[in-house]
């Protein structure tokens, strides 16, 4: 191997280290470690007290924060709820189309398996509507920021669109629809 070659590979070698350094921390880097300690994982329970909590004492940047990270995060959640569904038929269906298609083949292993994924996702939609509805309130009621609150409730919208196996999705987009309404 010539000196030429070497120096190549080892310019590769340093601007491709490099490179995953810069990946790795603006990419891989987990928001919810700059939170506090109950908010470590903040799709538990004890977040959302933690943020009843600091939303009492009037804590509203903190409290916004986290719950839009709540909010990426069980996008992220979702997101993998609906890879690891097989019937992915599922995902244009009404609420009672897919419980009666769920229904029908409940006794099959993948049939179980599709149910309760589905399920836990639609518990998640109902959380990234929840969070996304208290959002805009704070952005509006204590930022009177209501581009940033019609956005946040757009998006919810959004997300409430693409996913029609939801129950009680109608009684959803009025609430957010009133909402929206409200800050026009």
């Amino acid at each position: 191997m010539t000196k030429k070659k070497a120096f190549i590979y080892l310019a590769i070698f340093v601007v491709l280290v490099g490179l995953t350094l810069i990946w790795k921390h603006f990419y891989l880097q987990d928001p919810s470690k700059k939170l506090a300690a109950p908010c470590q994982m903040v799709v538990s329970p004890a977040c959302q007290a933690y943020i009843m909590d600091i939303s009492l004492k009037g804590k509203y940047d903190e409290a916004l924060e986290i719950q839009k990270i709540r909010i990426k995060e069980n996008e992220s959640v979702l997101k993998f709820y609906k890879r690891k569904i097989t019937d992915k038929c599922l995902f244009q269906m009404t609420a009672k189309e897919a419980e009666d298609s769920l229904y029908a083949c409940i006794g099959t292993q993948k049939g179980k398996r599709d149910y309760y994924l589905l399920r836990t996702a639609e518990f998640t939609v109902r959380d990234i509507i929840i969070d996304s509805l208290a959002v805009s309130q704070i952005q509006y009621s204590e930022f009177k920021d209501k581009k940033a609150a019609t956005k946040t409730l757009k998006h919810a919208k959004k997300i409430l669109k693409q996913n029609k196996y939801v129950s009680n999705r109608d009684l959803m987009f009025d609430i957010i629809n009133k909402e929206l309404s409200e800050l026009k």
